[in-house]
């Protein structure tokens, strides 16, 4: 009993030092920088939007319906600014209270994979300490939504094949499954249903189906999520079939932004998962191995393999890219990580290493390289020489990091090199928060080309974006501006009496002044690679 009371004791000292831990990472500095173009601020000024017209039911951006996503972060962002205004801190809230929660399904997901306390701590402080998991989890975006409803969906079934007599589990899954359809569309459905499907598959086991109660948790998913989806339907079917065909099948089909490698999500994963991403080939083989020879205990140890597995193909096999997307592998990625890093806190028997040395010696050839990269690569293209000023004593820190950790485990100090792991990227993931990217704001946010504007601005004046999709501008100076795409179109708004303020990039009004020299311009800001200019001379009248 004496031992039961100790060992509980020390899980909840580790909960409270892995929430700790992971609230300073997501909570330092958060309302400090502004909102970022176009994803932040888009989300932000459709909800400015949709509170100033009292419609909540319908986004709106720049004054027209939006049915980009589905309306439930609008929700949340919305009840958000409604208790602590319209801030970057509120609009950042529901996502940061989205990481932490999924920080706490990680560690139950560790614990019931690997069967240990221990295991799941180490799981949950892999991702609460991975650079990309802290960036989104304090991102105004849907993405840490969806992959804390679509890992607390998972849990749930993975409890009810624990203890298939929990009846209410699977419904409750189905309800989780249900908010990340109301997050993100067919995708937040489809996650689920590949990831437990293939598990079940793999492991034989599609009988156990029925321990899931197909029948009423679909009802649950339809109860959950069509109301809002029908009530669209009703009142715009032609928004309904814009977000499921031009949307959600466009996007996988077609790519949205730039084409990327087949190799786009392994690297991404390999850099925003670091360090541990340098143990997960390992442990997925290991996952395979004991699969195919069927060791006890290997159903478990297959479910977030295959889950990693089949994100990376799936979001591979789609069009549209962006780092983003991949999220909802890191909480697998974490438990996967456990595995192997769990044997390092245990005491192993005489002569015997912790594994991991491979994995080490990759990480320190990758931290090298980077630490390369960042000391001889002078041009960083539109970024800033501070970023790079703050970047390369931090990759110069990784690298003695990595160093040391390989050494300590060379030597038999493995629960050291394990801490050194640890504490040095929380460290490194801390300091770019806090001196890095705040280099980058400028680059990112309207918020700063807005302040330049706002005290001018009247009501009678006009408001253009040209060319440029910076919902921040519009964000920070509550304003719907008009959204201009032809030059012509922007030569009459200028030479009209009205005063007008426009928005546009650096080299389109670097051209303009060329072509059009007789053309009233009037040069208010110039931050980053956009300008604000006007039509008439400061503090003029029209």
């Amino acid at each position: 009993m004496d031992l039961s009371r100790s060992e509980k004791n020390r899980t909840r000292t580790g909960l409270a030092l892995l929430l700790a831990a992971a609230a300073v990472l997501l909570f330092v500095n958060l309302g400090k920088e502004g909102l970022t173009d176009p994803d932040e601020s888009a989300y932000a000024e459709s909800v400015r939007e949709m509170a100033q017209r009292g419609d909540w039911l319908v986004p709106h951006l720049y004054g027209e319906p939006l049915l980009d996503k589905p309306i439930l972060f609008y929700w949340a962002m919305g009840a958000s600014f409604r208790v602590l205004g319209e801030n970057e801190f509120a609009a950042r809230l529901p996502s940061v209270l989205a990481a932490l929660a999924l920080v706490l399904v990680v560690y139950r997901l560790g614990r019931l994979v690997h069967g240990s306390h221990r295991a799941g701590l180490i799981a949950a402080f892999s991702l609460a300490t991975s650079l990309e998991f802290v960036l989104m989890g304090r991102a105004a975006v849907t993405d840490m939504f969806l992959t804390a409803f679509c890992a607390l969906g998972i849990l749930c079934y993975l409890e009810t094949l624990d203890d298939p007599g929990r009846r209410l589990l699977p419904l409750a899954g189905a309800a989780c499954v249900g908010l990340a359809v109301l997050t993100k569309g067919p995708v937040g459905l489809i996650i689920p249903a590949l990831v437990l499907g293939i598990h079940l598959a793999a492991t034989r086991s599609l009988r156990r189906l029925r321990d899931f109660r197909p029948l009423a948790s679909l009802l649950v998913i339809a109860a959950v999520s069509l109301p809002w989806y029908a009530a669209i339907g009703i009142l715009r079917m032609d928004l309904v079939e814009q977000f499921f065909i031009s949307g959600n099948l466009g996007r996988f089909l077609k790519p949205e932004h730039r084409s990327q490698s087949p190799l786009y999500y392994l690297v991404v994963l390999t850099i925003g998962f670091l360090p541990w991403s340098a143990f997960l080939p390992g442990a997925v083989g290991r996952a395979l191995v004991d699969w195919r020879r069927g060791t006890e205990g290997f159903q478990r140890r297959l479910l977030p393999a295959l889950w990693l597995l089949v994100l990376l193909v799936f979001f591979t096999l789609a069009a549209s890219k962006l780092p983003s997307y991949i999220l909802p592998a890191l909480p697998a990625a974490a438990v996967l990580a456990a595995g192997p890093l769990e044997t390092w806190l245990r005491p192993l028997p005489a002569g015997k290493r912790a594994p991991g040395t491979g994995a080490l010696t990759g990480l320190v050839l990758l931290a090298a390289g980077m630490a390369l990269y960042a000391w001889r690569t002078e041009n960083l293209g539109v970024i800033p020489l501070g970023f790079k000023t703050a970047l390369l004593p931090l990759c110069g820190a990784g690298l003695l990091v990595v160093l040391f950790a390989l050494g300590a485990l060379l030597v038999g100090r493995s629960r050291i090199s394990y801490f050194l792991l640890l504490g040095g990227n929380g460290v490194l993931v801390l300091s770019l928060l806090v001196y890095g990217f705040p280099q980058l704001e400028v680059y990112k946010s309207s918020r700063e080309t807005a302040a330049a504007v706002v005290s001018y601005v009247r009501p009678s004046d006009g408001v253009i974006l040209y060319r440029e999709n910076h919902p921040g501008f519009a964000y920070y100076l509550r304003r719907v501006p008009d959204l201009v795409h032809r030059e012509e179109d922007l030569v009459l708004r200028l030479e009209s009496e009205k005063r007008v303020y426009a928005l546009m990039g650096l080299d389109r009004y670097e051209k303009l002044r060329v072509r059009r020299r007789e053309l009233p311009l009037y040069l208010l800001r110039s931050v980053g690679n956009v300008v604000v200019v006007t039509n008439l001379p400061p503090g003029e009248s029209p």
